[in-house]
C-alpha cells in the first residue's frame, strides 16, 4: 500500500512538472531588435515645436492661489491656443473646435461613416509648477524649451506635451496626405488634469454624455515605454494603462484631556499617543495582497521577455503566485500593484512645549486597489485602529478605482499592434496605473480607457515626472509621431475591414 502511495505522489509530481514545462515551452521568446521610425517622419521639426509648446509656462494652479500666477497662467494658455492655431493650420482647418472651461480645447475631426463611435484621444496642456528652490538644479531652464544633448529639455516634455505635440503632428501629416477617417477621431486637451480636471474634461465628458455620445475607445496617459523598470525584464516594457487606482483621505483624530505636560496621563492615553497608535495599527493591518486583474494580465504578457526559468513562473502563476507576490512586496512601485496602498500624509498636533493637546490628527491617503471601495477602506481602518476615542472620516475628492477595460478587445489588440510595429523588439503588457488620470472622467460613456504615452524612461528618468530636468529625446519625439500616424492609419485600416 505504501508503495502504491508513494508511485501516487512521483506521478502527480510527474504529471506537475510536465504542465509546468509544457506551458513554459508554449511561450516563443520575445527577438529583440532596433525600435523603427517612419522615414517621412521629421523627428527634429517635432522636437522643435515641442520646444516652443514648453515656452508655454502653462501651470495649473490650485484653487486659492495668487491672483498674478493665474493671470500668467492664463495668458499662457490663451497664447498656447493661439500657437496651435497658427502652427496646425491643416489640423485647425480639418476639425471643429470648442473650447471647455475657459482653456480645455476640443477638436473634433469629422469621419465619413457616422454609424461607427468616435475614438477619443487625449492629453493636457497644464504642467506642474517648479518646486520651489529647485530652479538652479535644472541644466537648462524648466521653461527654455532647449535643444541639447539629443533632448527636448523643460517641463511638460514627458507630462504631457511631448504626447500631445506628436498627436497633432500626425494628424497634421495625415492630413497633408489627404487622409480622412472613417472614424470621427476627437482629440481633448485638457488644462486642468494637474488639479483634478473639474472643469476641463470632467465638464466635457458630461457634455458629451448629454449629447448622447457613446466612444468606442478612449487614450490618454498612464504607462510609458519603459526600460529596466521591471527586475529581470531585458526587453523594453510598453506599459499599456487599462486601469487606474482610486484614492481617498481619512481624516484620524484621536481625542484626550489635555492639561499641563507636568501631569500627564499615560503616553499611550495622550491624544498625541493615542494618535501614534492609531497609525501603527494602520500600518500593522495591509489590505490583502493578489496578483489578479492588470497585475496579472502583466506578468503572464512579460513571459516571452525573460529567461527560461523566470518565464517558467511567469507562465504558471497558478502554482506561482506566492513567489512572485513576495517578491513584488519587496519594492513598493511593484508592492503598489498588488494591493491598496496606506499612506500617512499629514500630521498635527499641539502647539506649545509643556501644553498637552486636547486632539491630535492625521491624514492617512489611500490610493484603493481595483477590488476594494472606498466604503471597505473606511470599514478597514475603522476596524484596525479599534479605539473608540479615535475618529475616522473620509475628506473631500473621493476617487473610487477604475473599471478594467478589455485586453481582449479591439482597441487593446490594435494599441497592441502599433507599438509592436512602431517599437520592434517591445513587449506590450496590461498595467495597473497607481496614480489618477483625467480618462476616468469618461468612464460613463466608455468600456475601453487605454493609458499610455510613447515616451521611453528608463530608471534614471522616473524621478524627472513632476521633479527636475523633464526631457525627451528628439528620436523620441520622431518615434511617438510615428505612433499616432500609425495608430490612426491602422484604425481606419481595420475599420475598412469591417
Amino acid at each position: 500500500m505504501r508503495k502504491k502511495i508513494l508511485l501516487g505522489i512521483a506521478g502527480i509530481f510527474v504529471v506537475l512538472v510536465a504542465v509546468v514545462i509544457g506551458r513554459t515551452l508554449a511561450i516563443t521568446p520575445v527577438e529583440l531588435a532596433g525600435m523603427g521610425q517612419a522615414e517621412s517622419i521629421d523627428a527634429e521639426g517635432a522636437a522643435e515645436r515641442l520646444a516652443e509648446a514648453i515656452r508655454f509656462p502653462t501651470i495649473s494652479h490650485q484653487r486659492g492661489a495668487d491672483p498674478e500666477d493665474l493671470a500668467r497662467s492664463d495668458k499662457a494658455f490663451t497664447d498656447f491656443r493661439n500657437w496651435m492655431d497658427q502652427t496646425y493650420p491643416a489640423f485647425r482647418e480639418a476639425t471643429s473646435r470648442e473650447i471647455i472651461g475657459g482653456h480645455t480645447l476640443f477638436y473634433t475631426w469629422e469621419g465619413t461613416d457616422a454609424s461607427l463611435d468616435p475614438v477619443l484621444l487625449m492629453s493636457h496642456i497644464d504642467v506642474v509648477p517648479i518646486a520651489p528652490g529647485t530652479e538652479d538644479q535644472w541644466e537648462h531652464p524648466p521653461f527654455s524649451g532647449a535643444i541639447a544633448d539629443g533632448y527636448v529639455w523643460g517641463r511638460g516634455t514627458i507630462d504631457n506635451k511631448g504626447s500631445l505635440i506628436a498627436m497633432v503632428e500626425a494628424a497634421e501629416l495625415l492630413i497633408k496626405r489627404g487622409f480622412r477617417p472613417s472614424r470621427t477621431i476627437l482629440f481633448a486637451f485638457g488644462h486642468d488634469e494637474e488639479v483634478g480636471g473639474g472643469t476641463g474634461n470632467k465638464a466635457l465628458a458630461g457634455l458629451l454624455q448629454e449629447r448622447g455620445v457613446r466612444l468606442h475607445w478612449v487614450k490618454d496617459e498612464g504607462g510609458v515605454i519603459g526600460h529596466g523598470l521591471l527586475p529581470g525584464i531585458s526587453a523594453p516594457v510598453a506599459m499599456i494603462g487599462v486601469a487606474e487606482k482610486g484614492s481617498i483621505s481619512l481624516d484620524v483624530v484621536a481625542y484626550s484631556k489635555g492639561g499641563h505636560s507636568s501631569m500627564p496621563s499615560p503616553a499611550t492615553q495622550t491624544a498625541i499617543g493615542r494618535l501614534a497608535r492609531a497609525i501603527d495599527r494602520i500600518g500593522k493591518a495591509p489590505f490583502e495582497a493578489r496578483v489578479d486583474g492588470a497585475t496579472r494580465g502583466m506578468i503572464e504578457s512579460l513571459a516571452p521577455a525573460v529567461p527560461f526559468f523566470q518565464r517558467m513562473v511567469y507562465a504558471n502563476l497558478w502554482l506561482f503566485e506566492p513567489v512572485v507576490r513576495g517578491i513584488m512586496e519587496k519594492n513598493p512601485s511593484s508592492a503598489a500593484q498588488l494591493q491598496t496602498t496606506i499612506a500617512p500624509t499629514i500630521v498635527s498636533g499641539g502647539n506649545k512645549e509643556n501644553v498637552l493637546p486636547p486632539e491630535a490628527r492625521a491624514v492617512v491617503n489611500f490610493r484603493i486597489h481595483p477590488r476594494d471601495t472606498a466604503e471597505e477602506v473606511i470599514a478597514h481602518v475603522r476596524a484596525a485602529i479599534a479605539d473608540a476615542e479615535v475618529s475616522v472620516e473620509p475628506l473631500e475628492g473621493i476617487r473610487e478605482a477604475s473599471s478594467v477595460s478589455n485586453i481582449n478587445g479591439e482597441g487593446y489588440r490594435l494599441i497592441e499592434r502599433v507599438i509592436t510595429e512602431s517599437f520592434p523588439g517591445t513587449i506590450a503588457a496590461p498595467y495597473l496605473v497607481v496614480g489618477g488620470t483625467d480618462s476616468r472622467h469618461y468612464l460613463p460613456i466608455t468600456d475601453n480607457v487605454f493609458r499610455f504615452i510613447p515616451i521611453h524612461m528608463g530608471p534614471e528618468d522616473s524621478a524627472r515626472f513632476h521633479g527636475t530636468n523633464e526631457r525627451v529625446s528628439v528620436v523620441n519625439m520622431g518615434q511617438a509621431v510615428a505612433f499616432y500616424v500609425r495608430l490612426m492609419e491602422t484604425l481606419e485600416e481595420v475599420d475598412r475591414a469591417g
